[in-house]
């Protein structure tokens, strides 16, 4: 860490600059507080997991981009609905309980080796309605120039709206540890540990109790 920082400037360790396109459709992500450290993402469209848009390369197929562009393989979902009360109604995506969908946050970044992005679920949405980002979290390698895409899955008994501009995700940014593998001859030949092959719950549900 020390060398990193000689080398590159404190300032720029601890907030390094990682360019930001944003997509037709799509918003930019923001901290919330002045000290959060999570960037919130937001809903451009229900995408496609493979196919992407004509001509583009960068923006994911939209099977349902709220503004009335639907693919007959996802219709059913479409609906009229009102974000909150006092809102006027405006087209929504179902997400039916079990269900899932691949949702594009609408925006690209380059980020400098070794910095990823984390995505991770909202913990309001997580709590209180049961929605949670079904691989998170999920890793953005910092030489991925397409547009990130949050797999959103319903866990709960009751369907959930999908709008545009909806805070879908929570984006953090790391800086792994990228380490050189020394390769051995035997087991034997790695140190050993008090825990040794111990693993998958082995200490039980409560473990070590610390009492200060």
């Amino acid at each position: 860490m020390v060398a990193c920082v000689v080398m590159y400037g404190l300032r720029d360790y601890l907030y390094p600059k990682i360019n930001l396109f944003v997509l037709p459709g799509g918003t930019a992500p923001v901290r919330m507080t002045e000290e959060a450290v999570g960037y919130d993402t937001y809903l451009r469209a229900i995408v496609d997991p493979v196919l992407m848009e004509d001509g583009s390369g960068l923006l994911r197929k939209a099977l349902f981009d709220f503004r009335g562009s639907t693919d007959p393989k996802v219709e059913k979902y479409s609906c009229i609905r009102t974000p909150k009360p006092g809102d006027p109604a405006m087209l929504a995506y179902r997400l039916d309980p079990g269900q899932k969908a691949l949702c594009g946050v609408g925006f690209v970044i380059g980020m400098p080796f070794p910095l990823a992005a984390l995505v991770l679920c909202r913990s309001g949405m997580a709590t209180r309605h049961e929605i949670v980002v079904s691989n998170g979290p999920g890793t953005i390698d910092p030489d991925y120039r397409g547009e990130a895409g949050v797999h959103l899955w319903n866990t709960g008994n009751e369907p959930f709206y999908l709008f545009h501009g909806m805070r879908i995700s929570q984006f953090l940014f790391v800086r792994p540890v990228i380490p050189r593998f020394g390769k051995v001859l035997s087991h034997a030949d790695i140190k050993a540990s008090k825990r040794d092959v111990g693993g998958f719950g082995h200490t039980g549900l409560f473990g070590s109790v610390c009492k200060g």
